[in-house]
């Protein structure tokens, strides 16, 4: 997946939130990354983050590839 698609994964989801029930109403997540991406917004979304925008969204991907590196993972 693009950055592109999971920014896009990103705001579907914040839109998506429930305070009420602490959890996306409509997450159709499918894959690890979307999972995680999903759980991103969740997170911003409940301690009042405002929605990140693209090239914020881009920044904190980077870092956290960045954290990951020594694990050995890394981007496609």
């Amino acid at each position: 997946m693009t950055t592109f698609e999971l920014y896009a994964v990103y705001c579907q989801a914040y839109a998506d939130y429930d305070p009420s029930l602490g959890e996306v109403v409509s997450a159709t997540a499918r894959t690890a990354i979307e999972r995680a991406i999903v759980e991103f917004a969740v997170e911003d979304a409940a301690n009042g983050t405002p929605l990140r925008s693209r090239e914020q969204f881009d920044r904190a991907v980077g870092t956290g590839l960045a954290a990951l590196a020594p694990l050995g993972l890394q981007a496609a």
